[in-house]
């Protein structure tokens, strides 16, 4: 008996190919911007000194703070910041795999949720719009890529907590709790995001259960007294003051409305052809799981449909109103699995509720549809920019291991270097999944750029400038790359 199919295996062996180039670069990856402020407050002010500065001054983010103050930056360890940042990358890999196997599990195979997660990460990781920041910076990694994992934990918890064999376990409430605290010390993205189960659970225990557990509104008092919390922290309130438009409402409703609808648009070209395949070939066979879950059977498939998508218009019109600016990218990253995910489920539940039309799917008529699905989705990643191509562009050209020898000769000469004001060459290799321009090109101190002056401090320096700053990145195409690959193969061979 076949354990996979063809197509499932193609798509194991893309993702896993895809993990193994994006751990690869983690080996070529540096620190950038924020990363040496925090390493400078932790040398000015001690770790706790460093936390209760942050926290009044800069961001109210207590959580991803502290996993930002433990980078092996301040022993000046570049190789243990790239160990770091490729642990906190499989902590988030390791909780989507969770995400799938304790929900799914014991009624799915561990091979079908093995294949289930190969293909969302795949989809996640290769069209993430900012995966160069969300992986390959400490920063972002603890304030977005770490709430999001955290978010997972809580999806997999409240699920728990609902079922009758689980909502009395101590360990799991207690778990509950503390995953609650960081999620809302990581960011506001998380934040917002875990509005998400908890009023699922709530729902789910009001509607269907038709009880009370005094657990969930502990839970919930300690969220909305930790929100609270942060969000009135001095931090936050000189952030706000700082930034002119940040509260206004009309800048937020045109600014939000206008980045939602920009994303949504960009992203159907994706999510089409990634919930038919889904529909295809995993959602048939889940299909068991899902008829046999009492709450998904007072979903209606639309209904999650519409939800989500509200929320994430919500989600853009209250972040602008924060921040006064539109949302980063890296922030999309975060609400991109969050409508991935969303999809997937109203998919799911929609061959729930349309049962018999897809039973009709049998035979050639069923294998011919999913050839053709899989034959679409393959044509995306070929056409459509994607983090797939920008990694194996990264590895094979060079270009990542270039970026590396560049960052480590300039290490070495600012070691060397002897003056306080410090002149740097130019990094002529920009990976695409890597490269961060950190060095100011103007020659003049700027007394307001924290994060260089802080890269300054880390290596001894009152400032550091790029000169000349007009150098040509030295970027291949795919085909320029296997050409001379092509080359390089045969001409060895020859000698």
């Amino acid at each position: 008996m076949k354990i996979w199919t063809k197509i499932e295996w193609t798509i194991i062996v893309a993702s896993s190919v895809l993990l193994l180039l994006l751990f690869i670069l983690f080996g070529y990856s540096h620190p950038q911007s924020d990363d040496f402020s925090y390493n400078f407050f932790m040398e000015q002010k001690g770790f706790w000194g460093a936390v209760k500065y942050i926290f009044n001054n800069n961001s109210a983010r207590f959580f991803s703070t502290i996993v930002i103050l433990f980078s092996p930056l301040q022993h000046h360890n570049i190789i243990g910041y790239q160990c770091y940042t490729a642990i906190l990358f499989l902590f988030f890999l390791l909780s989507l795999f969770s995400f799938f196997s304790l929900i799914l599990h014991p009624r799915i195979s561990k091979q079908n949720t093995l294949a289930l997660f190969a293909y969302t990460c795949l989809c996640f990781c290769a069209f993430a719009p900012n995966l160069h920041e969300f992986a390959y910076w400490l920063f972002a990694e603890a304030t977005y890529l770490l709430g999001l994992s955290l978010w997972l934990w809580a999806i997999i918890l409240h699920y728990h907590l609902s079922q009758k064999k689980f909502e009395n376990n101590i360990l799991i409430w207690l778990l509950c709790t503390l995953n609650t605290i960081a999620i809302v010390g990581c960011s506001e993205a998380a934040m917002i995001l875990y509005i998400v189960p908890i009023v699922f659970h709530f729902w789910y225990r009001h509607t269907i259960l038709k009880q009370h557990h005094r657990g969930l509104y502990a839970i919930a008092i300690i969220y909305i007294l930790t929100v609270i919390f942060v969000v009135s922290a001095l931090g936050n309130y000189n952030r706000h003051t700082l930034t002119p438009f940040s509260g206004n409402l009309l800048l937020a409703l045109s600014r939000g409305l206008y980045a939602a609808g920009y994303w949504l648009s960009k992203w159907t070209i994706l999510f089409v052809p990634i919930i038919c395949f889904y529909i295809l070939v995993f959602g048939l066979k889940l299909l068991n799981w899902s008829a046999q879950i009492p709450i998904l059977s007072a979903i209606k498939a639309k209904t999650i449909f519409i939800i989500s998508i509200l929320f994430f218009v919500f989600t853009q019109i209250l972040v602008v109103w924060m921040s006064g600016s539109k949302p980063e990218a890296r922030f999309e990253n975060v609400l991109f699995l969050f409508l991935l995910l969303s999809f997937l489920f109203a998919a799911q539940l929609m061959i729930q509720e349309q049962a018999a039309f897809f039973a009709l799917l049998k035979g050639n008529i069923y294998r011919g549809f999913k050839t053709l699905s899989f034959l679409y989705l393959a044509c995306l990643f070929m056409v459509v920019p994607n983090n797939v191509v920008n990694a194996l562009l990264d590895v094979l050209s060079g270009a990542a291991k270039g970026y590396d020898l560049e960052q480590n000769k300039r290490y070495s000469s600012l070691a060397q270097s002897t003056d306080s004001i410090a002149i740097v060459t130019a990094i002529s290799y920009h990976p695409y999944l890597l490269y961060h321009q950190t060095v100011s090109c103007n020659k003049a101190i700027d007394d307001n750029d924290i994060p260089r002056l802080s890269m300054a401090d880390y290596f001894g320096k009152k400032w550091i400038y790029e000169y000349p700053c007009t150098s040509e990145a030295k970027e291949l195409s795919i085909k320029e790359v296997l050409k001379q690959k092509r080359v390089q193969f045969f001409s060895n061979k020859k000698k």
